[in-house]
Parts: C-alpha cells; sequence; structure tokens
C-alpha cells in the first residue's frame, strides 16, 4: 500500500498532464480535461531506487519489492479561484504538491495573464494557496466566535487560540511552511491540511528551445525567488522520447537536445524526501524490501509500517546502513565483523538504514 500521495496541480494548460504521464509511465490524453473530464488522473507508480537494486543484487533469489507512491494529476485551475476551486479537497488531500509553470511559448495557446512569465505564476499560486488557508481559518473562527458565545467549551477555546496565531502569518501572505507549530498545536490543526504548509515543488515546463536549461532552472530563471523548491522540464521534447522504443535512439534524442537526466529521474531522485519521508529496507525470508516513514519516526513506528503486530510486540531492533552493508558484502559478514548493532524501540531511523525487528506475540 503507498502511503504518499502527491498532486499534480497548476493553471489550465501548463502542462500537467504531460508531466503525469512523464512521471507515471502513463498515456493520458491531454486533451482529456477539455473534453469535459474532470476526475483526476491517478496512478500508483514504483519508486526507482539504486540502493535498494544493490541490496537486491546481493539476494537474487528473494524478489525485490520498491516503495510507492500515489500521483494525482488534476484539471486546471484558473487564475484567482485556487480558493473557491471544488478541487481544493484534492489538494488538501495531498501530502506533496507539484504545481506545474509554463515557460514555453505557443500562439495557439494565449496566456490568460498575456503573457508567459514563470516567477509571476509562482507568486501567484504560492499567494492563492495562503489565500485558500486564510478562508479557511476566517471561516472558522466566525463559527467558533458564535458557538463560544452561547455556551463555553475549553477545546474549542484553545482552537479558536490556535487559529488566531495561525491567522497573521495568513494576514501578512507569509504563509504556514515555516511555522513553529507545537506538538499539541499540530495535533488539533491537522484536519484543516493547510495549503500552505504543504512540500510544494514548482515544475517549470520549458519551451523546446530551452530544453538543455532542464537542470538548471535557478540560471534560467533568476527572478523566480530563492528558497523556493523549483525543477524544470521540457514536455514536448521528453514526450517524444518517451514514445521512441529504441533505447539508442532516445539517448541520442537527449543528447542532441542536451537534457542531461529526463525530469523523472530528477523528480523520483527527491520525490520522498519532497514529502518530508525517509526509506529503509528489510531482508526478508523472500523478498527485499523498501518501505517509507515520516522523518523522525523511531524504530518502533517503523516495524508498525511493515505490520501493527510488529509494533506492538517490539523488542529490538538490527540496524545496519545500507552502505555499510554493501562495503561488507552480507549480512553475515557484517555481523561477524561487529557493523550491525541493536537499538531500541525510541531509535530515530535513518534514511538508507537496513533493519530487521525482533518482535514478541
Amino acid at each position: 500500500m503507498s502511503g504518499m500521495n502527491i498532486t499534480i496541480f497548476g493553471y489550465p494548460k501548463t502542462g500537467k498532464t504531460s508531466l503525469f504521464n512523464l512521471l507515471s509511465g502513463a498515456r493520458v490524453p491531454v486533451t482529456a480535461y477539455e473534453e469535459a473530464r474532470r476526475e483526476p488522473n491517478l496512478r500508483t507508480v514504483a519508486v526507482p531506487d539504486p540502493r535498494l537494486d544493490l541490496i537486491s543484487g546481493m539476494h537474487p533469489e528473494k524478489k525485490k519489492v520498491r516503495a510507492s507512491l500515489d500521483l494525482v494529476d488534476l484539471a486546471g485551475i484558473s487564475f484567482g479561484e485556487v480558493k473557491s476551486s471544488l478541487l481544493l479537497g484534492e489538494l488538501r488531500k495531498a501530502d506533496g504538491l507539484v504545481h506545474v509553470v509554463r515557460a514555453f511559448s505557443n500562439p495557439d495557446i494565449p496566456h490568460p495573464k498575456g503573457g508567459v512569465d514563470p516567477a509571476r505564476d509562482i507568486r501567484f499560486m504560492e499567494e492563492e494557496l495562503v489565500l485558500a488557508d486564510l478562508v479557511l481559518v476566517t471561516g472558522r473562527l466566525e463559527r467558533l466566535e458564535k458557538d463560544l458565545k452561547k455556551m463555553k467549551d475549553p477545546e474549542a477555546e484553545k482552537e479558536r487560540e490556535v487559529l488566531l496565531k495561525v491567522r497573521e502569518p495568513l494576514e501578512s501572505g507569509r504563509g504556514l511552511r515555516d511555522f513553529p507549530f507545537s506538538a499539541a498545536e499540530e495535533k488539533l490543526t491537522r484536519s484543516f491540511a493547510f495549503l500552505s504548509r504543504k512540500p510544494l515543488l514548482h515544475f517549470v515546463n520549458l519551451d523546446e528551445t530551452e530544453a538543455a536549461c532542464a537542470c538548471r532552472p535557478a540560471e534560467r530563471f533568476p527572478d523566480i525567488p530563492p528558497g523556493l523548491n523549483v525543477m524544470a522540464f521540457c514536455g514536448r521534447v521528453e514526450c517524444e522520447i518517451a514514445d521512441l522504443e529504441d533505447p539508442e535512439e532516445r539517448q541520442a534524442f537527449i543528447q542532441d537536445y542536451g537534457l542531461g537526466e529526463l525530469a523523472r529521474e530528477r523528480f523520483f531522485r527527491s520525490a520522498v524526501s519532497l514529502v518530508d519521508r525517509l526509506t529503509f529496507f528489510t531482508i526478508g525470508k523472500d523478498e527485499v524490501r523498501a518501505w517509507t516513514v515520516r522523518k523522525g519516526s523511531s524504530a518502533s513506528q517503523a516495524a508498525g509500517a511493515v505490520h501493527t503486530d510488529m509494533e506492538k510486540g517490539f523488542i529490538r531492533a538490527e540496524v545496519i546502513s545500507w552502505e555499510t552493508l554493501v562495503r561488507h558484502g552480507s549480512l553475515h559478514a557484517a555481523r561477524e565483523a561487529g557493523a550491525v548493532r541493536l537499538e531500541g524501540r525510541e531509535y530515530a531511523v535513518q534514511d538508507g538504514d537496513i533493519l530487521q525487528f525482533r518482535f514478541g506475540q
């Protein structure tokens, strides 16, 4: 089961479905939404991980099982309409958001703002996500005020206090990505699923003539504010490459356009981290498997990701980093060298750990 949801969204005709196809391997027609089909496109995608390939290569008799994530492709949302869009619920369900930004020229597809300007569109979208959260908080505060005038409610008072604190950065346009929520405040506001707090990647869709800039968007677009998470791709060229069956022809195409790496390779290298997760591995009787858990998860919580019984009966975890295992060549050799250590339930799992859980019934 996938525990990660990454939703692709943006303004109309930016190349959202093209990116969805490139990342998922799907072949959804890019005109699907023009034909009044509003349901999101969804694919569960296995996450490539060279570390899993190396570990699995040491156990060729075992099945290799990759981690997975759900990719969702939404219809376009018009400028200024994010706060009232019927798709708000889909955005709030996501663990991470990918905003597709137009940077290509096409006289047949006029830009609704009169000209192509990726930095402007990124700024507008960031502002719209903040505004959507402000509308949500303001509406909730109005209802709480009415309820509290009728009768006292300690829990409602706490919620009101937190939302008043949250409203301040929203009103100033800063959003909530850096807001210092306490553990109690985090729990109290989790159901709001604030959009301006979600991990957000801006994916710029380049003009065919600028495909070679895909690996260095910051140089090509210096007006994009620093500190934002930005990648680039060339939808038109990469979709043509995806249609080629001959590997040599594909590679020649990639070199001709100076692409270096395709969008899919760059995206999946950071996809797990984008949604604030890390990957750990298990080597079982029949399979070598990658799992994902939230950053900061304990060993017992990681055990629970494998099976709830493991978390309930957790005793200890055997831990070794993937690099150490590869260096020793096998778990047996690593144990002989004392490279495998025992950790308790509160151990903070690290990205790339290989874990074997000891648990009782």
